[in-house]
């Protein structure tokens, strides 16, 4: 064999033993990761991505249709909820006409994804209400929350919106 065939073949065997090292250092580094964060206790590739315990704050935002003669007002206006708790919250209604008013409320969430984590048990929404000429009227909503909560989820907003039934004034 002449030498540089010599050097083309130790070469190849190199070459050959350094992919192989490198093969199985790539297959062992998984099981070293995990063995090297519990060691310093930094376990975070094992955390889940929901939390029991955790806390999400709730936001009630209110509103009313261009030319219902109504205002609404969150009383609660901000408040933390546990997960697996309740929240109750207090709405004020108020009718600015001289006339029997029907209203509806129409309810919606943000991020969307929080109406999944939220079950309503009572609501002033589920029904028409009648508020009577420049009545005032203190409502509720009684809202279950979920006993687990993304922990990427630190606040959700429930917003009603009021609107006028047809065939009212």
């Amino acid at each position: 064999m002449t030498n540089l065939a010599l050097r083309n073949q130790k070469l190849a065997i190199r070459l050959a033993v350094i992919a192989l090292l490198m093969f199985g250092f790539g297959y062992a580094l998984s099981p070293m990761y995990g063995a090297f964060c519990k060691a310093l206790g930094i376990d975070q590739a094992q955390a889940s991505i929901t939390q029991s315990g955790a806390a999400l704050r709730l936001e009630f935002d209110t509103n009313v249709a261009s030319g219902v003669p109504a205002t609404i007002q969150a009383l609660d206006a901000v408040q933390m909820a546990k997960a697996g708790g309740v929240v109750k919250a207090r709405f004020l209604l108020v009718n600015t006409s001289d006339q029997p008013l029907k209203l509806r409320a129409i309810p919606s969430f943000a991020p969307v994804r929080a109406a999944g984590l939220l079950q309503k048990l009572e609501c002033f929404c589920f029904d028409e209400l009648v508020l009577q000429a420049n009545e005032r009227r203190e409502v509720t909503v009684v809202l279950l929350v979920a006993d687990q909560l993304p922990a990427e989820m630190g606040a959700a907003t429930l917003s009603y919106s009021l609107q006028a039934v047809e065939g009212t004034s």
